[in-house]
């Protein structure tokens, strides 16, 4: 028979690795294989890709790339019998979708569902059958009226090979006098990465090899990582020899926080090695004789399990469920009035009604009871406010039928309500005083809605086990199944943020974007540095590098309170990380990294700096902090455990005044004096010995300038 199966995509991953072995399992027969990828995501990462391509031929494979439509010719000129569609039909191109689900086709259609956060309720297209990946898919689908089969990746028994094992060691030179353990997967927070160094670091005797693709979407996870790599850990990145690498191993490891029915680690039972996993729920209890969990005292191997070779049995699953499917009469589709209400609150609250229906949909958006804004639309389209900041909107939908009476019925009438509802909160500043800021108020957020709250950073491991009510992910990692997601920046845009943000403190941003009543609160830091300090005398931090002309203090004040520092019995630490200034009697580490930086100031006495991000930083390890800033209001920064700098008789505050907008890429932004004799006086004019006094007054030092 003719068969094409449509793959969502084929970068890396499970879901193409599942298509790979059908499609090698099924060219063992007299089938005739053709593969369309709905998109093409990466040139990069395309091991599988090229594996397809190679197996049915360039002639046989297709890319839709914008022009999806086209779908529906490869199938007419192939005469295809049956479509095999490797995602849910719902998360593709509707009017595509539409006409594949014809009525009067000729082919049969199976779906062949890869995750666990579709909602099987939302169904729309009902395919002639499911050939489920996971025992899972079988208990969420189990209210769809079609034909189901569970045809799971096969396990495929590994015959030890010796001349395999040689030349696999000869490529990869593992020391087979030690235990060697093995984890794959994509380099992002869900499949757990740290996880591996952490253990790996309780085992120094163990070697740890780790494969899997670091994509530059999760470069902000993988990035900080890989600058304390173990000693005994090896990152091999992607590879296309993970068979050698299993075959060379004794343990895998598998600390994956959510997956479907993994491929990778059946191909791990199929290799007899002892595996220590999560098992996760979704599992179904399928792996219980096969996994130990993540917590077990000690790694020890190896399990001995009679496994059957299941190759045969995956091919003739796929057959018979294929020709059974053919045999019988197209499911047809439902018909009109089965509607289906999609409501979340995702970069603005969003209402679209998806189905068959010639009924009219009046959608009405209330904020505290008040008609808030009101639309008219038919099926399979949607309405968008352009309100993206937190906004309690309750929502209600009247179905007007297309009838002479014009008969009406509310069938969606739902109060604004985020208990239990996944929500995410972005980052968009990756600034360290921004994060510093604003990321106590994503913990407030949380309480106050009881809500599985998501937050992605830029700096992220700053926060680790400080937050557990939040789960921490990293920029562009996809989330799932979300109910609502907010941004935390500088938007300068009133539909993004309710207030200016440079006419406010800081820290209120967060809460006027999140909804929440403003009071300061301080971050709480994970920090895991040496216990002690970076040198033995007492010392002083000092940061005076700065990102843009308005916030500098000059050179020769710097120099005199680094003399008075010293003359008080203190060693000066310049923790600028892009330091410019040739300061005498400071000392200048060479390591600089955020993790460094923090130990060096976690044992200083006190903190004197600009408004920054390291002032922030040093707030929040709780120095007392000396700032000197004068081009913005009092009142921006933190106002607790600190002792601030100004000069309120000359021009100052410029960066607070709603008439401007500050222009990071003007390194002399001056919006009033810029070019005359006054430029900068807000800083220029805070004298040294005023600095010095304020220091003195409060540690009892002596002046002597």
């Amino acid at each position: 028979m003719n068969i094409l199966f449509l793959a969502p995509h084929l970068s890396t991953g499970g879901m193409p690795q599942f298509l790979l072995k059908r499609i090698e399992t099924l060219l063992e027969t007299d089938n005739k294989l053709f593969v369309v990828e709905y998109e093409c995501l990466s040139d990069q990462y395309i091991v599988q890709r090229n594996q397809i391509i190679n197996l049915v031929g360039k002639k046989n494979f297709f890319t839709l790339d914008d022009n999806k439509l086209k779908l529906i010719d490869i199938i007419k000129e192939n005469n295809i019998q049956i479509v095999h569609i490797d995602h849910e039909a719902e998360g593709l191109d509707f009017n595509l979708m539409k006409k594949i689900y014809s009525d009067v086709r000729k082919y049969r259609i199976i779906e062949t569902c890869h995750n666990v956060s579709f909602n099987p309720k939302n169904k729309i297209f009902i395919p002639d059958g499911f050939a489920f990946c996971s025992p899972y898919h079988v208990k969420t689908f189990e209210h769809i009226q079609t034909k189901k089969e569970l045809i799971i990746y096969p396990l495929e028994v590994k015959y030890f090979n010796e001349v395999e094992y040689k030349n696999a060691l000869d490529k990869l030179k593992f020391d087979t006098k030690k235990t060697n353990v093995l984890s794959v997967g994509l380099w992002c927070d869900n499949k757990n990465q740290a996880k591996v160094f952490e253990i790996a670091e309780q085992y120094p005797d163990y070697d740890f090899h780790i494969v899997g693709n670091q994509a530059e979407n999760f470069a902000d996870y993988w990035k900080p990582l890989m600058k304390k790599v173990p000693k005994n850990v090896k990152v091999w990145g992607e590879r296309q020899d993970i068979e050698d690498f299993m075959t060379l191993s004794d343990i895998f490891l598998f600390p994956s926080k959510q997956e479907c029915n993994p491929i990778v680690l059946r191909e791990a039972i199929s290799h007899e090695l002892t595996i220590y996993a999560n098992n996760l729920p979704q599992y179904c209890g399928i792996y219980d004789d096969f996994i130990k969990p993540l917590d077990t005292p000690k790694l020890i191997y190896k399990m001995n399990i009679n496994l059957k070779n299941e190759r045969y049995h995956f091919k003739k699953d796929h057959e018979d469920l294929y020709e059974s499917i053919l045999k019988s009469k197209v499911v047809k589709q439902p018909k009109d009035g089965k509607v289906i209400v999609n409501h979340h609150c995702v970069d603005g609250a969003f209402v679209e009604i998806t189905g068959k229906s010639t009924s009219d949909f009046h959608i009405e958006f209330f904020v505290n009871d008040k008609l808030f804004y009101e639309d008219t639309i038919k099926s399979n389209s949607w309405v968008r406010l352009n309100r993206k900041y937190f906004t309690e909107y309750d929502v209600k939908v009247t179905e007007i039928k297309a009838d002479r009476q014009k008969s009406s019925e509310v069938i969606f009438n739902k109060v604004f309500d985020l208990r239990g509802k996944r929500v995410m909160i972005s980052f968009e500043s990756s600034s360290l005083g921004d994060t510093l800021a604003w990321l106590p108020y994503c913990d407030e957020f949380q309480k106050k809605h009881e809500c599985i709250l998501f937050v992605s950073t830029f700096k992220n491991f700053l926060f680790k086990d400080q937050y557990p009510n939040i789960f921490f992910i990293e920029p562009a990692q996809v989330v799932v199944n979300l109910f609502a997601k907010y941004d935390l920046g500088w938007f300068y845009d009133t539909n993004k943020e309710p207030v200016l943000p440079n006419t406010i403190p800081l820290q209120q941003t967060a809460t006027n974007i999140l909804g929440l009543s403003f009071s300061e609160i301080k971050p709480k830091l994970y920090f895991d540095g040496d216990i002690v300090p970076f040198i033995e005398k007492p010392y002083v931090c000092i940061a005076p590098d700065s990102t843009a002309g308005c916030k500098e203090w000059n050179l020769e004040n710097w120099q005199k309170l680094v003399y008075y520092l010293v003359d008080n019995g203190f060693e000066v630490v310049n923790v600028s990380i892009n330091t410019k200034y040739n300061l005498q009697e400071v000392l200048q580490p060479k390591d600089l990294s955020l993790e460094s930086t923090m130990q060096i100031i976690n044992f200083s006495e006190y903190f004197i700096g600009l408004s920054s991000g390291l002032s922030w930083l040093a707030w929040a390890l709780n120095k007392h902090v000396y700032m000197i800033a004068n081009f913005t209001n009092s009142e921006h920064e933190f106002q607790s455990d600190c002792t601030r700098l100004i000069n309120k008789s000359v021009c100052n505050g410029c960066w607070n005044n709603k008439n401007f907008k500050f222009n990071k890429g003007d390194w002399d932004w001056c919006p009033i004096n810029k070019g005359y004799d006054k430029q900068f006086e807000c800083q220029k004019s805070i004298n040294v010995i005023d600095v010095i006094m304020k220091i003195a007054l409060n540690n009892n030092n002596r002046v002597h300038i």
